[in-house]
């Protein structure tokens, strides 16, 4: 346990472990300074993670993760294998990913845009591009890629009309 701790301060000079003794970092994992990580989480292999980006506690992080800059993960969030998250995303707690489709190991992770909110709850199916500026309503369930700066909401997600704005 002493010895996470001792190992993340060399591999991970400007990376705060919130508690490396119950944190997992697995092999080829790149972590940009100024990115905190909270308790019971688990990185895998082969994970990118930007700059001043907020990993929550008992978060799963699987393989071939890319995460972008200034990103919020929050608690109790699974981000499956080869999901791409855009730079300025906040993810709301208990965000669920998939990727895939038929459960035939066919791979198809979800793609997440920049400047995204992704609330709590939320599930992403496989195959799913959620574009930039994009709000996604907690507990919704995306079933369905998403354009740019849309707002969306429920089971499945569909788009909501901004209320400020004038047909």
């Amino acid at each position: 346990m002493v010895l996470n701790r001792f190992l993340y301060k060399i591999r991970f000079k400007k990376v705060k472990f919130f508690n490396p003794a119950l944190t997992e970092v697995q092999k080829n994992v790149e972590i940009g300074e100024g990115t905190r990580v909270g308790s019971l989480s688990l990185i895998q292999k082969n994970v990118r993670i930007g700059k001043n980006c907020t990993i929550g506690s008992q978060c799963n992080i699987c393989s071939d993760v890319q995460i972008g800059d200034n990103v919020s993960i929050q608690t109790g969030c699974h981000i499956t294998r080869g999901v791409k998250i855009g730079s300025g995303t906040f993810v709301g707690p208990g965000v669920i990913t998939m990727n895939d489709k038929f459960i035939d190991g066919k791979i198809e992770p979800p793609i997440i845009g920049n400047n995204c909110r992704i609330g709590g709850g939320s599930c992403i199916l496989p195959a799913i591009t959620i574009g930039n500026n994009v709000f996604v309503g907690s507990g919704s369930v995306v079933t369905k890629s998403i354009e740019d700066g849309l707002k969306v909401y429920g089971n499945p997600a569909k788009s909501v009309k901004n209320r400020n704005t004038v047909d």
